[in-house]
């Protein structure tokens, strides 16, 4: 199994935004996630917290493979691009790795936690209480390309699983 490159590692830490795509009875879609990453799974899992009802979990019941997406901020430079696309599949995370999954999402994510358990106004209690209904899912990538042109231009690494 090929092991991914620490700069791959270091660029999943840094970010944030998971951007999921599919194509579903009803066409295209993208739905941007915050998400937490897992190298304990080879090689490596990308897990968030999204409503049941929504889009890109409904696609769920179709099949369960996606496309997904992660790119760092423009600088002003070509150099900066910098960004990772995926293949893989998406699953809901299982009981015995609940735990694991929430210390990990919310340590990252403290002000999710805080919509959740004390909101300060009456949004932020829609919020939360919508982020309470949410489940945790994993995104199990089986091919990634990762972008980096301060490597080179278009410099790329790739890996399968």
């Amino acid at each position: 199994m090929p092991d991914i490159s620490d700069s791959l590692r270091q660029f999943l830490l840094e970010q944030s935004v998971l951007t999921l795509s599919l194509n579903d009875a009803h066409g295209c879609w993208s739905a941007p996630v915050l998400y937490s990453v897992d190298f304990s799974a080879t090689p490596f899992t990308l897990k968030f917290l999204s409503s049941e009802n929504s889009r890109h979990i409904q696609a769920l019941q179709c099949k369960n493979q996606m496309a997904a997406a992660i790119y760092a901020d423009y600088q002003g430079r070509w150099q900066s691009i910098c960004g990772v696309q995926m293949t893989g599949h998406l699953s809901i995370v299982e009981a015995t790795d609940l735990k694991r999954s929430h210390i990990a999402y919310f340590s990252r994510f403290p002000e999710i936690k805080m919509l959740i358990d004390n909101p300060a106004d009456e949004q932020e209690q829609r919020i939360g209480a919508a982020f309470a209904k949410s489940h945790f899912y994993r995104f199990s990538p089986t091919f990634v390309r990762f972008i980096n042109n301060s490597d080179r231009f278009a410099g790329r690494s790739e890996w399968r699983f």
